[in-house]
């Protein structure tokens, strides 16, 4: 029974459509009582008909989150038909389908995954669908994961891509299709499967965070959205841990610049709450800063450091945001 009262409680954190409907079930909530007494000798014919009815409901969800994605039928693009049943993912999975991955999707906000294959023949592509909890969620995995775009004209939607992967945005899903052989030929299926995934998708913007982003010098398409120590890592590290407190719900946004001399630089705006915690963040970064990391001098509500490779920063405090500038070539004049 333990086993049985763990499944509940993971359904009642992945799947809300689906513990709303055992709540107004009545025979689901018998079999929920029956969990409760840990007896379920008691009333075996109840617990039996709450059984079936929870089985019945656990399927009906699973075909409804389905239904919502949009799985592609067979012959999406002539000869491909589906290779088993899809799988779905929900955020306690995500481990188990993603090797090292799954912690940069969930700090930026993932609730669950779509996975289906399709054949044809010998061949193979395969369908992600990630349902993640925003469109600027889904924004800063696609950022992350399409590297330098390379936009598939074909696709309706952002998107970058070649013969062997395409990564795809679009309101808060981000989408993968994979050919695992990389055959060129089987690059016009793989876009058909992925217009038909996204065909009852609807559009939704998410960029308006990039708006705190000065224009001037900025490097096209250099922008980020930063949510956690994860998703920062690849960029800078300031110290131990969420040392800037983001916590999987604050978004940063970053971006290179041309500086002087044109050599580039990086520049991290993260607007927070309120002015306390931005300063109570500021305080703590400035005490807990990276032992590689060496604060130079300090002014009001800002510090200047210098790090390992000889190159500088500057962190300021504006308000309820902190501004920050790192990989600097010289020692920052204002």
């Amino acid at each position: 029974m333990i086993r049985l009262n763990t499944f509940v409680l993971k359904i009642q954190k992945g799947f809300p459509e689906l513990d709303s409907a055992l709540r107004r079930s009545h025979a689901a909530e018998s079999w929920r009582g029956v969990l409760r007494r840990g007896n379920p000798t008691k009333s075996w014919r109840a617990s039996w008909r709450g059984n079936l009815c929870f089985c019945c409901i656990f399927y009906s969800a699973l075909a409804v989150l389905a239904a919502q994605i949009i799985v592609p039928p067979d012959d999406f693009s002539p000869g491909w038909k589906k290779s088993g049943k899809p799988s779905v993912f929900i955020k306690a999975d995500l481990y188990n389908h993603i090797d090292g991955g799954a912690e940069l999707f969930i700090e930026y906000g993932f609730d669950r995954l779509l996975v289906q294959r399709y054949a044809r023949g010998k061949s193979e592509i395969t369908l992600d669908v990630y349902e993640m909890e925003s469109p600027a969620a889904a924004l800063g995995i696609y950022l992350m994961k399409c590297g330098q775009e390379t936009p598939v004209a074909e696709i309706r939607s952002r998107n970058s891509g070649e013969k062997s992967q395409l990564t795809i945005l679009k309101n808060k899903y981000f989408v993968s299709v994979d050919n695992y052989d990389g055959d060129a030929k089987n690059l016009p299926a793989m876009v058909a499967l992925a217009n038909k995934a996204l065909e009852s998708i609807s559009e939704a913007t998410s960029e308006e965070l990039f708006g705190l982003l000065p224009k001037e010098a900025l490097v096209g398409r250099s922008q980020r959205l930063i949510r956690g120590p994860v998703a920062l890592q690849p960029f800078f590290t300031f110290g131990e841990g969420d040392i800037l407190d983001l916590q999987g719900r604050i978004f940063g946004v970053l971006a290179d610049y041309r500086g002087e001399d044109n050599a580039l630089f990086t520049r991290l705006i993260i607007p927070y709450p309120d002015q306390k915690q931005a300063q109570s963040v500021y305080e703590n970064l400035r005490a807990n800063l990276d032992p590689y990391l060496k604060i130079l001098t300090t002014r009001a509500n800002g510090f200047i450091f210098s790090d390992f490779k000889q190159k500088y920063g500057v962190v300021e405090l504006k308000g309820s945001k902190l501004d920050i500038r790192f990989n600097l070539p010289s020692v920052p004049k204002d």
